[in-house]
């Protein structure tokens, strides 16, 4: 199922009888935002019910769907699971199931950089999505294997990848994960696992 589909059951569980699911989100590219030091990509920004959230990706997708579209919805490539997550965003947000749904201002990212690399240094660290500068502060922290480390960190397109979910499932409950960044709001809170973003918005 993996993470994305487990978080939409989640939110469909939550939302059910509420009306919330025939509300309409609006999905739209937002290229001035400022990014999450951890992510690369386009911002997709969702708006619901006078909330935003937003989720980081190469296949950003504009459009007006109801929020049920997830419930029925075939996640099969990136765009697809893109508008997914960034509906997952706004929705927690909306029913305050996640804080912190947007991006840190840009000057709070050595903070933000250091209070991650301080937490990490002793650590093994395998990164479950391309993370350069996460890698660059922990150099040789850093393994691939996953079976060797101690904490799993997980961006945004560790949120979309088949392989990563794999990854998670077979750790899950026997080693530290953590998601990072604004991009894995909905997803993390709505699976209960561990979040760092300490100064988003």
């Amino acid at each position: 199922m993996g993470l994305i589909g487990e978080a939409v059951q989640e939110l469909e569980t939550a939302i059910e009888g509420s009306g919330c699911e025939d509300g309409a989100v609006v999905l739209r590219r937002s290229p001035d935002e400022i990014l999450c030091q951890y992510e690369q990509g386009v911002c997709l920004e969702a708006l619901y019910g006078g909330r935003s959230g937003e989720f980081v990706t190469s296949n950003p997708v504009e459009a007006v769907t109801k929020v049920s579209f997830l419930f029925d919805a075939t996640l099969t490539n990136n765009t697809a699971k893109s508008a997914a997550c960034a509906v997952l965003n706004v929705l927690s947000a909306f029913l305050c199931i996640s804080r912190k749904v947007r991006a840190c201002p840009s000057s709070a990212h050595p903070a933000c950089l250091a209070e991650l690399g301080e937490y990490l240094s002793d650590k093994r660290v395998f990164l479950a999505g391309v993370c350069p500068i996460l890698a660059r502060e922990l150099g040789a922290g850093i393994t691939q294997d996953p079976a060797l480390a101690d904490v799993l960190i997980i961006n945004n397109e560790g949120v979309l990848s088949e392989e990563v979910a794999g990854i998670v499932a077979l750790y899950r409950d026997r080693k530290k994960i953590i998601c990072i960044g604004p991009s894995t709001a909905g997803v993390a809170g709505l699976t209960r696992i561990e979040r760092f973003c300490p100064y988003g918005t």
